[in-house]
């Protein structure tokens, strides 16, 4: 069964609603979380572990294209293998990012550059009023510093939404 994906809020609890007002671009889904014993950095580990190929193909292709304007290449979402989760701390990297925090309740993520920096944040679990569920969300926010962070959001800012849920369908937590 595929999980339905809805667009939210950043939720009150999460770090990233500090940045929020100075924020050029950010977004946040929510979908059910089947295993409510999944802690967010296990979130993570299952959807980056399941990236779907032609997202790992726009990575590739993104990677080779802003090379040639100076924007580094961030690697590869996917995170095939690896150490277990318990072995992850503050400061490693976990696909294209860095974990900057994370806790029972959230993990946060970020890639920074001197044209932008972006987080990426999952929270769970979210209990709805009136739901029986548990949900997580999945939120995203960029900062950017200069022309170049602007011209590179143009495209991304339109297929991010599209990516962050093909990888949560396909994750499924």
């Amino acid at each position: 069964m595929t999980p339905t994906i809805t667009v939210t809020d950043i939720p009150a609890g999460s770090a990233l609603r500090a940045g929020l007002e100075r924020a050029d671009f950010w977004d946040a889904y929510e979908a059910p979380l089947r295993d409510p014993a999944l802690m967010p950095l296990e979130i993570a580990l299952k959807s980056f572990g399941t990236t779907p190929g032609w997202v790992s193909a726009l990575m590739a292709l993104r990677n080779g294209l802003v090379r040639l304007v100076g924007l580094k290449s961030v690697g590869a979402i996917r995170v095939v293998g690896g150490k277990p989760a318990a072995a992850y701390r503050v400061g490693d990297r976990l696909g294209i990012f860095t974990i900057r925090a994370m806790d029972d309740h959230e993990i946060l993520m970020g890639i920074d550059d001197r044209h932008l920096n972006v987080q990426v944040s999952i929270v769970k679990p979210m209990v709805q009023s009136g739901e029986d569920a548990p949900r997580y969300v999945v939120s995203t926010m960029v900062h950017i510093h200069n022309a170049l962070g602007r011209l590179y959001m143009l495209p991304v800012g339109r297929i991010h939404p599209l990516v962050v849920r093909a990888v949560m369908r396909r994750a499924a937590p």
